[in-house]
């Protein structure tokens, strides 16, 4: 089963195993009349309780086999493991080069740092360089902007996903900050950054209001989605899902987006394990001191679908939750440590020609004596 295709394979399989079913029943008639006549032909005494039997078997076989297929495999699991690097020399993150999750984060953190004291003080808390006051204080910071992340990335790829005219307006519902009391309060940069710019000093300041950049999503109208400002960051938040979902908090890392088909929970953790950079990306790559010692911790976001029982009998509507195979696929796109360093900058195919390129601008020209 392909990864980034779970709901539509899933779907394929469901359409085979009802074609096959048909068919097995046109086909157990077809086989029912043949071996009837053959004991006819044959004159074998007891055939009603023989073929009873036999029968009786293979239908419970393939009974069996049928309801494996269509409700045994209704469980799955995901797991995206992506990074980040502490700079402990300017006591921040570091800004990784064409890595979309580390360029998201460092752009959180600063912004909620310029406009909220409280969130600046607890993270110069650190003492940098401490790996044990590094993992009390910033962990738990990067895993709520991490699951703030993912919160943002789900709201604008299910925007994209529904702004189109095959899906009935009436059959969606717009979740929006005020709906969801119970996440909002756990996350203190959704808080802050979906908070209204009326409510918020930096929007309010008319001396420079010309500095203000924003930006509008198409599928809402008249409604500034986006905005910043003096290093200060707006986001409206909204997530546009099937109209019988619910957004649930289970826990302080742990969200719920449950409906009639299936239910997802999504599990953000950074947990302080640290994962092993090269060397040589860290110089070569991100320009760093070939000796630098900035810690690279691991961001995990553990995903769990279940698919309801009965969700596969249903044959109509299937459209309105394909959004999940998209999704997953650019989150791991986005997140993956493994994706970025194989896929998005291919480092073993560009490792060997950066390195060549520094020993060719490092070696010095040699200078022939003229006799």
């Amino acid at each position: 089963m392909n990864k980034n295709n779970l709901l539509n394979d899933i779907l394929d399989n469901k359409k085979k195993v009802l074609e096959l079913i048909i068919i097995s029943i046109i086909l157990g008639i077809g086989v029912s009349f043949i071996s009837s006549s053959l004991f006819d032909y044959l004159q074998i005494e007891n055939n009603n309780a023989l073929c009873l039997s036999i029968g009786l078997f293979l239908t419970l076989v393939s009974l069996i086999y049928f309801t494996y297929s269509l409700f045994g495999k209704r469980i799955f699991d995901k797991e995206i493991n992506g990074f980040f690097l502490v700079d402990r020399e300017n006591e921040s993150l570091i800004d990784i080069d064409n890595y979309y999750y580390s360029n998201k984060i460092y752009q959180y953190l600063n912004s909620a740092r310029i406009e909220d004291s409280a969130i600046d003080k607890k993270w110069l808390k650190t003492n940098f360089g401490n790996i044990d006051s590094e993992r009390n204080n910033i962990l738990p910071i990067v895993q709520e902007i991490s699951e703030y992340y993912f919160l943002e990335s789900l709201s604008t790829h299910l925007s994209e996903f529904f702004n189109s005219t095959q899906f009935d307006k009436n059959r969606l519902k717009i979740y929006e900050r005020n709906d969801i009391p119970d996440i909002l309060l756990s996350n203190q940069f959704l808080e802050l950054f979906s908070k209204p710019m009326h409510q918020r000093a930096t929007f309010i300041d008319d001396e420079t209001n010309n500095s203000v950049t924003s930006f509008t999503r198409g599928d809402i109208e008249g409604k500034v989605t986006s905005s910043y400002k003096n290093g200060v960051m707006f986001k409206h938040f909204h997530l546009v899902l099937p109209n019988e979902s619910k957004l649930l908090r289970k826990n302080n890392s742990t969200i719920i987006i449950k409906n009639k088909r299936f239910k997802i929970t999504v599990r953000t953790l950074v947990s302080g394990v640290n994962t092993y950079i090269p060397v040589e990306f860290r110089e070569l790559y991100l320009g760093l001191d070939k000796y630098d010692k900035n810690p690279a911790f691991v961001t995990t976001y553990r995903i769990n679908i279940e698919f309801n029982k009965f969700s596969f009998l249903k044959s109509s509507s299937w459209a309105y939750y394909k959004w999940v195979d998209s999704f997953l696929y650019r989150l791991e796109k986005n997140v993956s440590e493994k994706y970025y360093f194989n896929t998005q900058i291919e480092w073993d195919k560009i490792y060997p020609i950066i390195k060549a390129l520094q020993v060719k601008s490092t070696k010095k020209p040699t200078i022939k004596s003229v006799k």
